[in-house]
């Protein structure tokens, strides 16, 4: 298998992933997280249940999928840092930076995603145990 073959293999994972998050989301704040099915969201990404439950193991992962991105950015902001720069200072700087940027991964949804997930008992025991 060639490399190129390999790299759009990937790629082609990544897009069907996000395009699964994307119409997750969309409907979770049209509908609400708990009156949303995986057949819907399956059916709204035009793939099978079982492609949606291969990326997203529990229903919870679909509404929180920023989440590895999150953890895994705060060590590399760590192990990135600055030389002479304590590991605090970095994750305040960068914390800032994303503030600034009102970025999605940092929990900059907006009004109407946080609505949906104080609105779902289920997230909300999801975003507990991720704390």
């Amino acid at each position: 298998m060639s490399i190129d073959t390999v790299g759009l293999r990937e790629q082609k994972k990544r897009e069907t992933r996000q395009a699964i998050s994307d119409h997750a989301t969309q409907l979770f704040l049209e509908r609400g997280f708990d009156r949303t099915t995986i057949a819907d969201i399956a059916a709204a990404a035009r793939v099978a249940k079982m492609t949606v439950t291969n990326y997203f193991p529990r229903k919870e992962d679909l509404a929180l999928d920023h989440h590895e991105e999150f953890v895994a950015s705060l060590a590399a902001t760590v192990a990135e840092r600055l030389p002479g720069e304590s590991a605090l200072a970095a994750l305040r700087r960068a914390h800032l930076e994303a503030v600034r940027r009102r970025d999605p991964v940092a929990g900059f949804t907006g009004p109407r995603f946080a609505r949906m997930v104080a609105g779902s008992p289920t997230l909300v025991a999801r975003v507990r145990d991720l704390h």
